[in-house]
């Protein structure tokens, strides 16, 4: 369970010693078809919504009118989450996945509706269709002692915009009219931040409620099967007691040049926390990293993900990360925005 737990993706900021369209309403004939057959087959829609959409696709042609996608759901409403409900919500959560970030367990789950018990005004509401079939969920409530509201996370099918603005203004509804913010925390299942190229439906949901974003940081991966071997440094592995394990890079001489930490892996999966580099050796940072990656990848990790501040022109030692990452083989495979609404 701690492993599972230490899976939580954590908000990184490098040690300054590294720091170097919407739809519209109502759509065509051909492309109702067209969007009727993705709904059909996303992996989170029952057999009833697949069937409900189908249908009305076929009368909207026999019809000779226009399909509205939108009105397919018109009958949805929003009520509690319960247990029934835990296995359609993580397949809503796996869709939303990126690259590297490991599958999200049943008590992952728990650990994230666990949360919300320091929460005033909490709740975690399902989106469901007039069969009751799962359709979204969201999860949000107010820190206490403090008047904003959060939005923790939200989950739905990703291309119909629709139904992530129900389970938004569901949620602003229950919050009251206060401060919102969306997506600023990070929860046990997924870093903060809402990622911009994954997630274009929730993005423009928020949008059109009123929410306004602001980009933080950068998500980037790195698969270590494409690793080669280098032999520039040894690493000393520590485990410690609150998880997590920190790699001391050191020369053969026994030199201490680096350092850097990582989450306890959890199915092969661990993410970068922070890394540090001895002054002298910053322009072998790339190298020294790649290092730390092959090291982790002796260990069984095959894949690691990190999250770092978002390129700024007042602070270019944010770039220049990204750069270092990039040059030790991460790829950015999105941008994680987190967003506010006034009231």
């Amino acid at each position: 369970m701690r492993a599972e737990q230490n899976a939580a993706w954590r908000q990184v900021t490098l040690s300054p010693a590294v720091q170097i369209g919407v739809l519209p309403d109502d759509i065509g004939v051909a492309d109702s078809d067209d969007r009727a057959r993705k709904i059909c087959k996303s992996s989170v829609a029952c057999p009833l919504v697949r069937e409900e959409v189908g249908n009305a696709a076929r009368q909207s042609r026999q019809e000779g009118g226009c399909m509205s996608v939108t009105s397919v759901c018109s009958s949805v409403r929003v009520r509690r989450f319960s247990d029934e409900d835990r296995a359609a919500v993580l397949r809503l959560i796996d869709e939303d996945r990126l690259p590297g970030q490991p599958a999200v367990s049943p008590t992952v789950l728990s650990h994230a509706l666990r949360a919300e018990e320091g929460l005033e005004n909490a709740g975690c509401d399902v989106l469901v269709s007039a069969d009751d079939a799962v359709l979204g969920a969201v999860s949000y409530g107010v820190p206490k002692g403090d008047g904003a509201g959060v939005l923790l996370w939200l989950h739905c099918m990703e291309d119909e915009q629709g139904l992530a603005q129900n389970l938004i203004d569901h949620t602003l509804t229950q919050l009251g009219r206060r401060t919102v913010h969306a997506y600023a925390v990070s929860t046990a299942m997924a870093p903060a931040g809402l990622p911009m190229r994954k997630r274009p439906g929730t993005r423009r949901a928020l949008e059109a409620c009123g929410f306004s974003g602001t980009d933080r940081w950068r998500y980037l991966h790195h698969s270590l099967d494409t690793l080669s071997p280098r032999l520039y440094a040894i690493a000393d592995l520590i485990e410690h007691v609150d998880g997590g394990w920190q790699l001391d890079l050191r020369e053969r001489d026994g030199t201490r040049i680096g350092e850097a930490c990582v989450s306890v892996p959890v199915g092969g999966v661990a993410a970068l926390e922070w890394v540090t580099l001895a002054p002298e050796r910053r322009r072998l940072g790339h190298i020294l990293l790649e290092q730390c990656l092959t090291n982790l990848s002796d260990r069984g990790v095959r894949h690691v993900t990190t999250c770092l501040d978002a390129p700024d022109f007042d602070k270019p030692h944010h770039e220049a990360a990204i750069h270092l990452h990039e040059a030790a083989g991460f790829t950015v495979t999105d941008q994680l925005h987190t967003y506010i609404r006034c009231p």
